[in-house]
């Protein structure tokens, strides 16, 4: 609130209030006018009043007018005024020193004049104050509804915010990264509230927060949905944020909040559609999954794909932070505590997903794969959940498959995958198994010695290399018992031709 000023008083009561000689009257705000004829009214007072008195009980020495001068000053009063007339004619010298030495403004109130003028004039301008900041209020409580039903409720709405209070206003999202600033000048400002934000860890919690930046105060608040935090408004301005100022971020921050939930249900709705097309990979229904995603505008299905498992309890923030990583990620369905994406081939980096699924939740356990055939998703996805449930929290697995020199290998394989035979990976897998023994092949397949062989011929031009090689065959198990297209099952054919190592609770045999 605007309160009036010893100099606005003083203005509006031309001949009935004036400063003494060698004072000015200063634009200090003047919380209430008290009348007192006490000699000790420091209990009556609670600070920024104009103090009346007609001097009654003025000390009459000027060691007593110290006193009295320095107990008004710390009890904070604003102004002085003498009525002269009733006990005094003219201002006391004593007074007029100490209150210069005191720096106390002093006024005086002629005798022509009355204490009721100045008390009627300085409470018809804070009445005129009170209902100008009503309008105001008012006004740009209109301008933030305005704002949230435009064409850019979010931007509209911090440029409307950001006039009505004089500050830089932005909006961030849950892990505190910058997503919306105005004015746009002030971006630098604001990457660097967020950067705090992050190293103060202050993302996710569901109070406000201040801190300085800079030669400003930065003040932060959350966004609530629920029970979660979808974002926050920061505001940085020179001072404090005053009563008005913080009830229209308030507003602003409850409209912004139903702005987030009107995304998050038409987020749910897209969830929902593609839950769809992931539970139809996960069928191997390729082609209709292909085609709902078409129809819905999601992400197109391609050859290869990655898929990405994650052990939390907090589906929707992991499902945030991985969407947050590649906005081309599908989820699909939260079974036994594991999250599961679908997500590109060729997808971002692995170390900024394992940050934010972190961030998320630091207890999250999580695996991606390599890309692999879109047919084989169901596969992939059952070897990614038994390697989640057990690891232990607050890892992303990336299993070495990105080495750039088993990329070649790894995209044979995949050639081999999508064949238009899909028994060639079988037959691959059980060559590797019984260690490039044709008969034990032959018979675990059900086919003739000689339909192994010409089998094993298109795999070594799909795959470009040589399978009998030890470093190769090897290379080329782990790659596929990893993504479920092999297991220790069936080596009973394979004693005495290698070693078998134990490894995470299940058993390998190295080909």
């Amino acid at each position: 609130m605007n309160l009036p000023t010893i100099a606005s008083l003083v203005a509006s009561l031309p001949g009935a209030l004036a400063p003494a000689a060698g004072f000015t009257a200063g634009d200090i705000e003047v919380s209430a006018v008290h009348v007192s004829e006490l000699s000790d009214p420091t209990g009556y007072l609670s600070g920024g009043e104009l103090l009346l008195t007609t001097g009654l009980a003025l000390p009459d020495n000027e060691i007593g007018c110290d006193r009295y001068v320095s107990r008004l000053m710390g009890a904070g009063v604003s102004a002085l005024g003498i009525g002269l007339g009733p006990s005094l004619s003219s201002l006391p010298p004593a007074l007029v020193a100490a209150c210069a030495r005191h720096g106390l403004c002093l006024l005086v109130v002629p005798p022509a004049a009355a204490f009721l003028t100045v008390t009627k004039a300085y409470w018809t301008a804070r009445s005129r104050s009170t209902q100008q900041e009503l309008a105001d209020a008012i006004t740009a409580h209109r301008s933030l509804v305005d704002a949230m039903v435009s064409r850019d409720p979010v931007g509209q709405t911090l440029k409307a915010l950001s006039r009505a209070i004089g500050a830089w206003v932005a909006r961030l999202d849950a892990t505190g990264a910058v997503e919306h600033v105005f004015p746009s000048a002030r971006i630098p400002d604001a990457m660097g509230v967020a950067s705090q934000i992050s190293a103060l860890h202050v993302a996710g919690m569901h109070s406000s927060a201040t801190f300085p930046s800079g030669d400003e105060v930065v003040a932060v608040f959350p966004l609530p949905l629920e029970d979660r935090v979808v974002g926050y408004i920061a505001i940085g301005s020179d001072d404090p944020l005053t009563a008005t100022a913080r009830r229209l971020v308030l507003t602003a921050g409850a409209l912004l909040s139903l702005d987030s939930v009107q995304r998050h249900r038409a987020d749910a709705a897209t969830q929902a559609r593609m839950g769809d097309v992931t539970t139809l990979l996960d069928m191997g229904f390729v082609e209709a999954a292909r085609r709902l995603a078409a129809r819905a505008g999601l992400p197109a299905v391609g050859d290869t794909v990655g898929v990405l498992a994650v052990r939390s309890p907090r589906a929707a923030d992991v499902t945030e932070a991985v969407h947050a990583w590649s906005t081309a990620a599908m989820s699909a369905s939260f079974d036994a505590g594991i999250s599961w994406f679908v997500v590109p081939a060729h997808h971002h980096d692995a170390a900024e997903l394992e940050t934010l699924l972190l961030r998320a939740d630091p207890s999250a356990a999580a695996a991606l794969s390599p890309p692999a055939a879109v047919a084989s998703v169901h596969r992939v996805r059952i070897a990614l959940f038994e390697r989640v449930a057990a690891m232990p929290g607050g890892r992303l697995s990336r299993p070495d498959h990105d080495r750039p020199a088993a990329r070649p290998l790894h995209e044979g394989v995949q050639r081999v995958l999508a064949h238009q035979r899909s028994d060639l990976a079988g037959t691959l897998v059980a060559y590797l198994r019984h260690r490039g023994q044709w008969d034990a092949t032959a018979r675990e397949i059900g086919a003739h010695r000689n339909t192994v062989r010409h089998r094993l011929r298109t795999i070594r031009e799909l795959l470009g290399v040589d399978v009998d090689h030890p470093d190769i065959a090897a290379e080329l198990w782990l790659y596929l018992r990893d993504n479920g297209f092999a297991s220790a099952e069936g080596q009973e054919g394979v004693r005495g031709a290698g070693t078998r190592v134990r490894r995470s609770g299940s058993e390998k045999v190295s080909p």
